[in-house]
């Protein structure tokens, strides 16, 4: 049945401590008003909406409400999003990622990929983890990794070729190894070929470090640069930044991406926090209804 031309808003929600009212709202389709769309239920028009408060691009909302729109109507909105986040995205736990042999970290500039390096090094066994830059040529870059990775007590190798990172890899026995890599994006042929010949030589994983300040369209086509590149899994860095994450969301949908952490804190040596469909949908919710568009002063 097609929604109602002229809905009426149903009664506020009150939020309870903060003293302000929430009210659902109808979602709008498109931009030239009222499209016909079978809503199966208001708590499924709350969450539309609430993604696009997230800046959630339009077909990943309508995918994502499918999925909400599966399990049994007794579920609150905010399980209704952890099933359907659950159900759409691969969530691997951090735990098991740094269990894998090395891991290949690879963003855009700015994404904070050194700090990220040093934050999941920190997360092993001191005896157990090795550090790498493969960025020599970055003296800056190299000084701040090997600056946090004292600090840490870890080991770092520092690497100029291809070579030299396949002799480090095979040398860590029993230890995993986390790469930093130089910032490369959509459009960098030659950065794209040596990441591929990384990947290849060492048989690392590739983990991009997605900013979650992005526009959602450019997460996208970021999502979709890595997972051309072999990347299976995805942090979420300067998560501390934003209120908004449908970046974070575009990028992992678009590229097939396992969102598997989220940096909350800038410090190099903690603030990563392990991402489930549960603390997703609470980050969500949090973030929408802390927006203005939510409240209504009484």
């Amino acid at each position: 049945m097609a929604a109602n031309p002229n809905p009426q808003p149903s009664a506020p929600l009150r939020s309870g401590e903060d003293g302000f009212d929430i009210r659902r709202i109808r979602p709008l389709l498109g931009g030239t008003g009222f499209v016909p769309f079978a809503w199966p239920s208001d708590d499924l028009s709350f969450l539309a909406e609430v993604l696009r408060t997230q800046h959630a691009p339009q077909s990943l909302i309508e995918r994502l409400i499918a999925h909400a729109a599966a399990p049994d109507r007794t579920l609150s909105p905010a399980e209704r999003l952890e099933y359907a986040l659950g159900a759409h995205y691969r969530f691997l736990p951090l735990d098991d990622a740094l269990r894998l042999p090395a891991l290949l970290i690879v963003g855009p500039p700015g994404a904070g990929k050194t700090a990220l390096v040093a934050k999941l090094a920190a997360r092993l066994d001191p005896r157990r983890a090795l550090a790498v830059s493969s960025d020599a040529a970055n003296v800056a870059g190299v000084m701040q990794l090997e600056e946090y990775i004292k600090a840490l007590g870890l080991a770092l190798a520092v690497v100029e070729d291809t070579a030299a990172l396949t002799a480090a890899v095979d040398g860590a026995v029993r230890r995993t190894v986390v790469i930093d890599t130089p910032a490369a994006g959509t459009g960098d042929a030659e950065m794209e070929e040596r990441l591929r010949e990384w990947k290849a030589a060492t048989n690392a994983e590739i983990v991009l470090a997605l900013p979650s300040d992005l526009d959602a369209g450019e997460a996208e086509a970021i999502g979709v640069w890595a997972g051309g590149l072999g990347a299976k899994l995805m942090i979420a860095t300067r998560l501390d930044l934003v209120r908004r994450i449908g970046a974070v969301l575009a990028a992992a949908d678009a590229g097939g991406l396992a969102p598997i952490a989220a940096s909350l804190a800038p410090h190099f040596a903690y603030g990563l926090k392990a991402l489930t469909p549960a603390l997703l949908a609470r980050r969500i919710l949090t973030g929408a209804l802390d927006a203005e568009r939510w409240q209504r002063r009484r």
